[in-house]
């Protein structure tokens, strides 16, 4: 989240694991004192409508009472703030684009889906906040990042909006080099270094620990096995401009195996 955050979107798929995501985005609201949206799109391919949410006419969807059923929700939780409601069917990355559009200063929080979350990420260009299990607080924060210099700027916005958290730098160095150089000939020990260097000096002036972290998978297993093994509550990922650090490999391969909540701040389609 590189700007200042003064509205959250929530967007829901179905309402089951709801309050886990209507828990953290009130609470991140409240930390960063912004608004909150909810944005409910029922896929129909993807979800059966409840007998409940069944409407009389074709869409199949009663919409007005999926909106009142939301506002039940969130009534407590919101603390009296007042909270624009929005149900719609189908296109769910199209309708979150359309909320957003280019409002640099929104965070979008979503339940996970193998089928949506990943195209929400490619679809905007806000930082996404994918829950994945029901944890209040983010305790243990771990920043992936890379050695250039803007990653501070990164390091310092996620240092202003969890200043509460246990931040811990790793760099996963498979994508510090030019994907258009053949493979044999990115593992080179200098590049290497240089990188540790690099990322010494990240982590000296942003005053975190880390670690230099070389995945020896491709389509990164070995870190998504390694960020299990430490069992952070949140893995942020930082990517700027037009670097490969961010990769689409990557970004599936967190999204489908890790169990923490994982935030995508991509910067390359700003």
């Amino acid at each position: 989240m590189q700007r200042k955050i003064d509205k959250i979107i929530t967007v829901l798929n179905d309402l089951e694991g709801s309050d886990a995501v209507f828990n953290k985005a009130f609470s991140l609201a409240k930390d960063l004192g912004a608004v909150v949206e909810v944005l409910f799109v029922h896929e129909s391919p993807l979800f059966d409508v409840p007998d409940y949410f069944r409407s009389s006419t074709d869409e199949g969807l009663d919409k007005e009472k999926v909106k009142h059923e939301i506002q039940q929700k969130i009534e407590k939780i919101s603390q009296g703030q007042k909270v624009a409601v929005f149900v719609y069917i189908d296109d769910t990355p199209d309708r979150v684009w359309a909320l957003a559009r280019d409002d640099k200063h929104t965070l979008i929080v979503t339940a996970y889906h193998d089928s949506i979350s990943e195209k929400i990420i490619d679809k905007v260009s806000q930082p996404v906040l994918v829950i994945k299990r029901p944890t209040q607080d983010y305790k243990k924060l771990a920043l992936i990042v890379n050695a250039n210099s803007e990653s501070l700027s990164c390091i310092e916005h996620v240092k202003r909006d969890f200043n509460d958290s246990d931040i811990y730098l790793l760099y996963d160095y498979r994508y510090v080099v030019d994907p258009s150089m053949e493979i044999d000939l990115q593992d080179v020990q200098i590049i290497q270094e240089a990188q540790k260097e690099a990322f010494e000096e990240v982590k000296r002036k942003s005053g975190l620990e880390g670690e230099f972290f070389i995945d020896g998978s491709f389509l990164g297993e070995d870190l998504v096995d390694h960020l299990q093994a430490k069992a952070f509550d949140l893995v942020y990922v930082c990517s700027h401009g037009d670097d490969f650090f961010v990769s689409d490999n990557l970004s599936l391969e967190l999204l489908k195996d890790l169990e923490s909540d994982i935030l995508v701040a991509c910067s390359s389609k700003d």
